[in-house]
């Protein structure tokens, strides 16, 4: 019996392979249980014995094949050759032999996915497309334990990662019972790329005195040139907004792939596109300067008071 769990959320397929670890070990114990994960490594003759041969008088074998990296671009030959054999033993697994596949965003391309697919029981698909599904994915974990606009911003901070959101969610419960947004202002710092996304929020609402101190705040975890092509990439997004609204482009969000931020597109900020405009050239003009040695590279202080310079133009 073939099971294959997958799609683009790993923690989803994470869990959902934990769950049948659990279920089986609480059942069975650990007889007829194995897992394979470190396919670099792996022993073709072990892999054979376990997945064709059963067990005398014992109900059900357990096989978990983790993360088998069912991608085309994978370039091992070794994996290559270990795809192939699998390919060519798949339809060969007793009845009895229970064999999980478990992989997260494989390619179904791959000659072993098409074979799984033809004599698979089940294939379960553990998708996150937006925003809303991780929300409702959390409430449904959570309900009665954290706040609405707390599964928001936690979202926000942790960048869309449903692992990371939940890890943080279990640190939480073991010392408060309720989790409310305060509590996730005053104890979950952003993701530096996150904080990157609410430091360009207060310059396009020209809340400048809390942009600057971000940057510091910012700059404390990660390097200033990391910093730099964050936020200048960032930007550029935020001016092709501008430019598409103004010549009524439909579609905008799909246009320039916001995916999880596509809410950015009908989001009214206080700063004209004239000074965005002019603010953008200023933080491109940065690049220059350090690409023709005009500013020296090495100096980590100069770019970060540059940067400040150009936000300190739009009051």
């Amino acid at each position: 019996m073939i099971y294959l769990f997958t799609w683009n959320s790993e923690f989803l397929v994470r869990e959902k392979t934990l769950n049948w670890k659990n279920q089986y070990l609480k059942k069975y114990w650990d007889f007829n249980f194995v897992v394979f994960n470190d396919f670099k490594n792996i022993n073709k003759d072990i892999l054979t014995q376990e997945l064709l041969s059963e067990w005398f008088m014992w109900e059900k074998k357990l096989i978990i094949i983790e993360w088998f990296p069912l991608s085309s671009n994978e370039k091992s030959s070794e994996l290559t050759n270990l795809w192939e054999y699998l390919n060519s033993i798949i339809d060969k697994i007793p009845e009895n032999n229970i064999v999980v596949f478990s992989s997260a965003n494989l390619d179904k391309r791959s000659k072993l996915y098409k074979s799984i697919k033809k004599i698979a029981i089940k294939i379960e698909e553990f998708n996150t497309k937006n925003s809303q599904d991780i929300f409702n994915i959390i409430l449904s974990k959570y309900k009665w334990k954290i706040d609405n606009n707390a599964i928001d911003l936690l979202i926000r901070y942790k960048a869309w990662n449903l692992e990371k959101i939940i890890s943080e969610i279990e640190k939480l419960l073991i010392t408060n019972k309720n989790i409310d947004i305060d509590l996730i202002k005053d104890n979950i710092f952003p993701e530096w790329e996150e904080s990157i996304f609410e430091l360009i929020d207060d310059i396009m609402n020209l809340k400048l005195n809390n942009a600057i101190w971000k940057i510091e705040t910012i700059l404390s975890q990660v390097n200033v040139y990391a910093f730099y092509n964050n936020f200048l990439a960032n930007i550029r997004v935020f001016v092709y907004i501008y430019l598409l609204k103004d010549n009524k482009q439909n579609d905008i969000s799909k246009l320039l792939d916001l995916k999880n931020r596509a809410f950015l597109v009908n989001k009214n900020y206080k700063i004209n596109f004239l000074q965005l405009k002019e603010f953008y050239i200023d933080i491109v003009n940065l690049d220059k300067k350090m690409k023709s040695g005009r500013m020296v590279w090495s100096e980590d202080d100069i770019l970060k008071y540059e940067i400040i310079k150009t936000i300190v133009k739009l009051w």
